[in-house]
């Protein structure tokens, strides 16, 4: 299993959305979380067993932030539109991403974050600084190497 050459870095590891490399992203991260719920009877004191009751994908993304480029423009955040009917409209027509996460190097897919959509948008400005981007998503599944070969 061990090797050389075979560590993913940042400096080698490509962020893409829908297939669009994420230019100037600085991190990014992907959660998967299984809640298993305690199954407890009556007449003992431990539990009998385990059972998976919810399956929950998040992620975040760090990018730089330039000019005249965001992710609204990109299609991946709705856009507010005039009125709130026209921001609703939007919100509804928007369609989930897939976010991928490629090794530059071996142009093999490490993970595909399925049904994302990002769910927070932020930006952060400091006086001396480069202005970034934070955005939250959610997602339906993530696939790694072993689900995708």
């Amino acid at each position: 299993m061990a090797g050389t050459g075979k560590v993913l870095t940042g400096c080698r590891a490509r962020f893409s959305l829908n297939g669009v490399k994420v230019g100037y992203a600085t991190g990014v991260s992907y959660r998967e979380t299984i809640t298993w719920e305690p199954i407890k009877v009556l007449d003992t004191i431990q539990v009998s067993e385990h059972v998976p009751t919810d399956y929950d994908v998040s992620m975040t993304a760090d990018m730089v932030r330039l000019v005249g480029e965001d992710i609204k423009a990109a299609g991946w955040f709705a856009n507010q539109g005039a009125t709130p009917e026209a921001h609703l409209t939007n919100l509804l027509n928007l369609g989930a991403l897939t976010a991928t996460i490629e090794d530059s190097k071996t142009a093999q897919i490490v993970a595909n974050v399925e049904g994302v959509r990002i769910s927070e948008n932020g930006t952060q400005i400091s006086a001396r600084g480069v202005v970034g981007t934070n955005v939250s998503m959610v997602g339906i599944r993530v696939r790694s190497e072993a689900d995708l070969s």
